[in-house]
């Protein structure tokens, strides 16, 4: 607002200040970080959504509840962003892509070429928005149907929403509503911003699911290249399964009174090992969850190293 003093003195009505002005400053500020507050919170929660949904798919592989091992929310966050940032950055690419190509022709293209643009283009976004939407939905009901392409439906989901958002924001800035309908266009962003939400959760979960199968199937493959382990114990552990055996260590000093051979370390997390037979298979094998305790030692060899056959 701009207040006007005469030349007597008298001061005259307060004058509305330059729109242009109202777009700056504390609220220009405030809206610039509640939308970076928003997206940093919104990324997060995929990272460790994502990390926390192939850490159960994962350990399920080897038939191991991922509770047992008690991750620790960074295990989790390292596990997501591993496992995310190429398709976010495949995701980051195609967007400034499209938005450098927008404002490439909104700078080139004269004001009524823009808007003739504007006409054509926002009827085929809802169009398409509305194909993105009857295609996906239905996946819910019977996700098997696009079992194939992991992260997909939710990500055409999330685009279908945005699509249908744009074409509405244009017509209701053609058609003079935006002022007049200024509180119920905040309740259209939350609610947009909420779907969009929601089918990138979907993709990621998706996508996480398939990434922790693949990873336990890859690691299965590993398993025989993997050093190999003898496990010392202070007390008998009763391991057995394919190729694991257990000797006697003699003499009632020795502070390791057993060994275990034939094994592999999987990981070690929560205060817990994970071992597993030199010969596991997932169609047939055994995991071995084992506390880490002070009467424990371990050794490692090269893989296919044969320790001797007694202590």
């Amino acid at each position: 607002m701009t207040t006007v003093v005469t030349r007597r003195g008298a001061v005259a009505a307060p004058t509305p200040a330059d729109p242009a002005e109202s777009r700056t400053g504390p609220a220009r500020a405030l809206r610039i970080v509640a939308a970076v507050v928003a997206n940093t919170t919104l990324l997060t929660s995929l990272l460790y959504f994502f990390g926390l949904v192939a850490t159960q798919v994962f350990f399920a592989h080897f038939r191991v509840h991922y509770t047992l091992l008690s991750q620790t929310p960074d295990e989790v966050l390292a596990r997501g962003a591993d496992g995310l940032f190429l398709p976010l950055a495949r995701v980051s690419i195609a967007v400034l892509v499209v938005t450098f190509l927008a404002r490439y022709l909104r700078t080139r293209l004269s004001a009524r070429r823009w808007a003739a643009l504007l006409r054509v283009g926002a009827p085929v976004a809802a169009v398409a928005g509305l194909v993105l939407l009857a295609v996906t939905v239905p996946v819910t009901a019977d996700p098997g149907t696009m079992r194939g392409y992991p992260g997909l439906p939710g990500l055409g989901f999330s685009t279908g929403v945005v699509l249908l958002a744009f074409a509405w924001r244009w017509w209701s800035v053609t058609a003079g509503r935006e002022r007049r309908g200024a509180r119920f266009g905040a309740v259209e962003a939350v609610a947009a911003f909420l779907l969009v939400g929601i089918g990138l959760f979907w993709s990621v979960g998706d996508y996480s699911s398939a990434v922790g199968t693949r990873r336990g199937y890859e690691v299965e493959a590993r398993v025989p290249d993997m050093p190999a382990v003898v496990l010392y114990s202070g007390q008998g552990l009763n391991l057995s399964g394919a190729g694991v055996r257990q000797v006697a260590c003699g003499g009632p000093d020795t502070a390791y009174k057993y060994r275990y051979d034939g094994l592999k370390l999987l990981l070690q997390s929560g205060g817990q090992y994970v071992f597993l037979p030199a010969t596991w298979r997932s169609s047939a094998g055994t995991a071995f969850v084992v506390p880490r305790t002070d009467s424990l030692r371990l050794e490692f060899g090269p893989p296919g190293s044969s320790p001797p056959p007694t202590c």
